[in-house]
């Protein structure tokens, strides 16, 4: 559940950052408009700035008042649509564009009511210059009036209403990333839990309902499928697995008579020497034979767990010193490339030397002495069988890493690159039943079968188990 607190975690973040960015480029844009629009009121055609200005362009000629050229221009390039000058009594003294329905004379409380509002229906804003009062008029179509009174503690609490205005709104958009994450932790839950399942094998049946209802129900097909193709695959296995048996079965009892027959015909001495070496031959190959199926058997078990472990406590180095002293003794047990009366002279150019260190010598493990001993015959015989011009063996046992391993080395070319490659194969040319065995003994047991490089690019074998806390407790 780490990765979905995850995504969680980065989804609140992204939002809150991204909320963040909306409110800092919406407070820039306003701060900028604002700035933009004060600014622009000073130059605006009907602002205060141009009302100065023309009132300084007004003239008085004797007893009349004038607008200079530069005036009559700068009020043209304005949005004002009329204007006028009042004296002291409130009688128009000047005007300029002034319409019919405009009065002509005012009083002081018709001077205070549209100074500050509208005259006729036009916003007015007006300007005082020496002893009159100019008044100008906007369009009232354009320009709409608005005056209102407020109170200067207001002003004054200003910025802590904004400081308080925004630590609102902050914790308003926390509080919005908490629901809103929490109610996406709560629907992607049991998505996350589906997918955990699904990963570990275990069947996965989740509600379809709510944001997280498309991504259940493909789960849940998932899921079903993957448990049919199990089942299928189960029963293919099953259906395998008992062939196998019941061909190693029915070919144990014609193979076991082959077997007697041509060893009692090559013990015959009233056969020529020929007919008895055709014999050897015969009974040789029969019992390759039957230890190929024996193999197939066994390494089909042990693929799909259907070989039971006959686990006991056991000590390694006494059944490293068994397997060596089985080769010099003579005693292969059931492996028919190593034949007594084939291997007898030969044997004598070969040469296995072991080492152990001393905690691999003390230490005890919990196994199945049968087939560790297996392992052990299958990757010494294989330096034997591949090696028949004789070789010197070299078996070292330590403990690593939690495990013990067994490391065997010879003096010939080694196991070959193509060997290497073909492990994982099912389907090969070349003959690594023996090493494939010892591969899934040692993973029966926790541990691994591994290539060693050598100089010369081909490699020794390392056989190594997994220990367990008893045999731990012998460190």
């Amino acid at each position: 559940m780490k990765s979905l607190l995850k995504i969680i975690r980065r989804y609140s973040l992204t939002a809150g950052f991204i909320i963040f960015i909306i409110l800092a480029s919406n407070i820039g844009v306003f701060l900028y408009l604002g700035s933009s629009t004060m600014k622009d009121n000073e130059k605006m055609v009907y602002g205060r700035g141009m009302m100065e200005q023309i009132s300084h362009e007004l003239t008085i000629q004797g007893k009349r008042i004038e607008l200079s050229e530069k005036g009559r221009k700068l009020i043209k390039d304005t949005d004002f649509v009329w204007a006028m000058a009042l004296d002291e009594s409130g009688n128009t003294v000047w005007e300029w564009n002034l319409p019919k329905e405009i009065p002509k004379t005012y009083t002081l409380q018709d001077v205070a009511a549209f100074s500050r509002w509208y005259l006729k229906d036009y916003p007015v804003r007006v300007w005082k210059n020496g002893n009159f009062l100019l008044v100008f008029g906007c369009d009232k179509e354009q320009v709409v009036r608005y005056d209102a009174l407020m109170s200067s503690v207001l002003f004054k609490n200003l910025p802590m209403y904004l400081k308080t205005m925004v630590v609102a709104n902050v914790m308003i958009i926390i509080l919005f990333i908490l629901c809103y994450g929490f109610r996406f932790y709560r629907s992607m839950k049991p998505i996350a839990q589906g997918i955990e399942n699904l990963s570990d094998g275990k069947p996965v049946d989740l509600e379809e309902k709510g944001l997280s209802s498309e991504l259940a129900e493909k789960l849940n097909f998932t899921s079903r499928t993957l448990r049919k193709q199990e089942e299928q695959l189960a029963r293919r296995d099953q259906a395998r697995t008992d062939w196998i048996s019941g061909v190693s079965h029915d070919i144990r009892t014609p193979l076991s008579l082959i077997v007697g027959y041509s060893d009692k015909l090559a013990q015959d001495e009233s056969l020529q020497e020929e007919n008895r070496r055709l014999a050897k031959t015969i009974r040789r190959q029969s019992l390759i034979i039957r230890q190929l199926v024996t193999d197939l058997n066994l390494t089909s078990k042990l693929a799909y767990q259907a070989q039971p472990l006959k686990k006991k406590t056991c000590s390694p180095a006494a059944l490293l010193r068994e397997c060596i002293a089985d080769f010099y003794n003579g005693e292969f047990g059931e492996d028919p490339y190593l034949e007594l009366s084939d291997m007898e002279e030969d044997m004598l150019n070969y040469t296995i030397e072991f080492h152990m260190t001393e905690d691999a010598q003390r230490i005890k493990i919990e196994a199945d002495e049968g087939l560790i001993k297996r392992a052990l015959r299958n990757l010494i015989g294989n330096s034997i069988r591949h090696n028949p011009n004789g070789c010197h063996i070299r078996v070292t046992m330590s403990v690593q890493n939690e495990k013990i391993c067994w490391l065997i080395e010879d003096s010939g070319p080694g196991i070959s690159e193509i060997v290497v490659q073909n492990m994982d194969k099912q389907e090969t040319k070349v003959h690594i039943m023996g090493l494939r065995l010892a591969a899934q003994i040692a993973k029966a047991h926790g541990g691994e079968l591994q290539f060693v490089s050598r100089k010369s690019r081909n490699y020794d074998i390392a056989f190594s188990i997994h220990l367990d806390q008893s045999s731990k407790d012998w460190l």
